[in-house]
């Protein structure tokens, strides 16, 4: 929930500030906000890093390095996303796999019920699960993408996918 306000809190503040060369678009405050939103997630990840270990199963190698590298990614991202483009959008699209990357780990709180420091239990890990889509959408838009945009990107991945050998899964058979 504190990503989600800090997002909003951002964005509003990108909304209202005058831009040098006039009224901001919303496309560029909500960037400008997601921007600011992933850097204090990063920072957070360095300042109080215990509720971020929480949200990793206890299998997990290094948790306390790994949440530091993410914060760092996170941080990373952020700035990219003030970037000129075809970078920024690049960078969109880098935040949009993160987020889905580190998906995972919310719907592990979730299902296993782990009280996480400073959050609420019960319904609360539920209610974050569809933000996460909320995110993602976020990064996308705010950076430029479109839907037929996103699924030329993705027939680029399938095609590489099925002409890679090396990719080639036992038993299946490619075209």
């Amino acid at each position: 929930m504190i990503f989600l306000l800090a997002l909003i809190g951002a964005t509003l503040v990108a909304a209202v500030l005058p831009a040098r060369f006039g009224p901001r678009s919303t496309r560029r405050a909500t960037r400008l906000g997601m921007a600011a939103a992933m850097v204090f997630a990063g920072a957070s990840h360095w300042t109080m890093p215990t509720p971020f270990i929480q949200h990793l199963p206890s299998w997990v190698p290094a948790a306390d390095t790994l949440i530091l590298l993410t914060g760092g990614i996170e941080v990373a991202l952020g700035a990219a996303l003030l970037t000129r483009q075809p970078w920024r959008r690049l960078a969109g699209l880098a935040l949009a796999a993160y987020l889905v990357s580190v998906f995972p780990s919310n719907v592990y709180v979730a299902i296993a019920a782990v009280e996480v420091d400073g959050q609420p239990g019960g319904w609360y890990p539920w209610f974050r699960l569809p933000l996460q889509v909320l995110f993602v959408a976020w990064a996308l838009w705010s950076t430029g993408w479109h839907r037929r945009q996103l699924r030329s990107v993705r027939r680029i991945f399938d095609s590489a996918h099925r002409s890679t050998p090396a990719l080639a899964v036992p038993g299946r058979v490619h075209q």
